[in-house]
């Protein structure tokens, strides 16, 4: 419970904005208390305080059954215990980002008050960092909890989904993580996005990670200062590790930049462990989506890649063929054009295999579903969309789709006309699919010219005869020197196993190419478009040809992905070459 002051004070007018954020007084018993026999401790500041957020940001390590219970008197924080304290065990209290000053909101952040019940307080410490394990992106505000085997009734490894940590910690914004106090031994390393403030693994849902041996703390000594001026990464490092602060003089204000960079630095020396962070999923097919985007078409999405997929109508004969089937990419998603147009609804059987996934009943036809207006409603129009527009044709690695929204029924290709220059063509015209949804425009495509196309209105049928309006292309072919090469030298030599190799955009949103590899090779991304990119590599255990994330009761780590070092500069009309070891 927090109880505030009913007067709050507040900071006179004018004079400098107060940008610091409170200082620690005192402490009644002192940190670092041995023999510690309270059931409480007080923490006295040089300014008023108020506590944000306190149920998620102070905790005790090692964990207790009930909760801390915070009260505020004057300037001091009052800190009681209800359960019982271990013998001989230290304790430390962290408080997080909850300690704020109550005038400008500034922050107190890692403070913790460390105390033991026996003769010595624990000083060895463990540090790390969590990025999740697909795109390696810091994550913060994570439990990281350590595990020792002291449970006679459960194995060691099931200790994480059956019992709360012996010790935890939380993760800062750039993933970073640092236990202080630990008593000499050897540690389960965990990490847990915790959804229901249980500190347990116990949902699907939770993310996790894990280390696959045991971890090892490590004693972290205080550098010496200088003689006559304390040095700066001491004093980051003491803040940061309340453990190893010294009773000294008052410590030089240091900017905060340059402390977060000694505090790197100076920990840089000593080991540390990555954890990398993951969902795991269910391995159980399903179907997460059913959906009726458009007139005609009902979209089904599955958890996983589908092989031998049945669909077995219940409410039409469907003896006579009723629909086309048009797998995504990845084969886990799947449209059904529906060819019957009297059909307005589907009732139907998934089966994969021999087995009966489901079934589902939808709407097929919007019809059923408009409400009469006296509004006259715009006819549907059948739509195209040609992979030239916006940047244009890189004819050097594409090619001319048009891509329609509906399969087509009826076409007439000699009505597509092609027009350069100088002359009026007819292309070449054919098909880029089975279910008759892309078509290609074939030309021997110059550098550096701009086309026109013109379709001119009902050319193209799709279903429920739905057609289109005049439709005019317009778009201009790369030149070579307008395009840059990239040629990746891998070195496969310690990495045995299937890799996929990705060029990425830097925002990694836009996978551009890909490609398989087993060995040691030169991997070629070809005519690309100047810019800034990344490299990927996946370690593709299953070959698959996929990423695939980990299951801990399996022992299986998420597959390991790899950056390349550096984001890869590709200029215009020039060969960029890198090694990747």
């Amino acid at each position: 419970m927090t109880l505030t002051r009913c007067a709050n004070p507040v900071s006179p007018q004018g004079g400098p904005k107060d940008a610091d954020p409170p200082e620690v007084v005192s402490c009644d018993p002192p940190n670092l208390t041995t023999k510690f026999k309270a059931s409480s401790f007080r923490i006295e500041f040089n300014e008023f305080i108020s506590l944000k957020n306190p149920v998620n940001e102070i905790f005790i390590s090692p964990p207790q059954k009930s909760q801390l219970d915070t009260r505020l008197k004057g300037r001091s924080l009052v800190v009681k215990m209800e359960d019982s304290l271990a013998p001989n065990t230290t304790y430390a209290v962290t408080f997080g980002k909850a300690i704020i000053d109550l005038t400008e909101g500034n922050v107190l952040m890692g403070f913790s008050y460390v105390f033991s019940t026996g003769d010595y307080v624990d000083t060895l410490s463990l540090q790390g960092t969590l990025t999740t394990a697909f795109d390696h992106k810091p994550q913060k505000d994570v439990f990281i909890e350590l595990y020792i085997d002291n449970n006679d009734t459960l194995a060691f490894d099931s200790l994480p989904v059956k019992v709360v940590p012996y010790y935890i910690t939380k993760t800062d914004e750039q993933g970073n993580f640092m236990f202080h106090n630990l008593q000499n031994g050897k540690f389960k390393l965990f990490a847990l996005a915790d959804q229901n403030d249980d500190l347990i693994f116990n949902q699907l849902t939770e993310k996790i990670a894990f280390y696959d041996s045991l971890a090892l703390p490590y004693y972290i000594p205080v550098p010496k200062a200088d003689t006559t001026r304390r040095d700066s990464s001491e004093t980051a490092v003491e803040k940061l590790v309340p453990s190893l602060a010294k009773k000294t003089d008052s410590l030089h204000k240091i900017d905060s930049v340059h402390k977060a960079d000694s505090i790197r630095e100076y920990l840089r020396r000593y080991p540390s462990y990555s954890l990398f962070l993951f969902e795991e999923t269910d391995s159980i097919q399903r179907i997460q989506k059913v959906a009726n985007p458009m007139e005609g078409m009902v979209l089904l999405v599955f958890r996983y890649p589908v092989a031998g997929l049945r669909v077995v109508p219940l409410n039409f004969d469907s003896i006579a063929p009723w629909h086309l089937e048009e797998p995504s990419k990845n084969r886990d998603s799947v449209r059904l054009w529906i060819t019957r147009p009297e059909a307005d609804s589907l009732t139907a059987k998934i089966i994969l295999g021999n087995e009966i996934l489901d079934t589902i009943s939808i709407e097929v036809s919007k019809r059923n579903l408009q409400v009469k207006s006296s509004k006259k409603e715009k006819p549907t129009r059948l739509g195209i969309v040609n992979s030239a527009s916006g940047s244009g044709l890189n004819q050097h690695k594409n090619k001319l789709v048009l891509t329609f929204s509906s399969p087509l029924t009826r076409w007439d290709f000699k009505r597509v006309l092609l027009f350069t220059d100088k002359d009026t063509i007819t292309p070449r015209v054919e098909f880029y699919d089975s279910v008759k949804r892309k078509i290609i425009i074939n030309y021997p495509w110059e550098e550096e010219k701009s086309y026109k196309i013109l379709v001119p209105d009902s050319v193209f049928f799709g279903f429920r005869d739905i057609t289109h309006d005049t439709i005019r292309m317009e778009f201009k072919t790369k030149g070579e020197r307008d395009l840059g090469n990239l040629i990746v030298s891998m070195n496969m030599e310690n990495r045995p196993g299937q890799y996929i190799v990705q060029l990425l955009n830097d925002k990694e949103s836009i996978v551009f190419e890909e490609h398989v590899i087993t060995g040691s090779e030169k991997v070629h991304f070809n005519y690309m478009p100047p810019g800034k990119y990344k490299l990927k590599a996946i370690n593709d255990r299953n070959m698959n040809r996929r990423w695939d994330t980990g299951n801990y009761r399996l022992n299986i780590q998420p597959e390991e992905v790899i950056y390349f070092a550096k984001p890869v500069d590709i200029r215009a009309n020039w060969d960029v070459e890198e090694s990747w070891d």
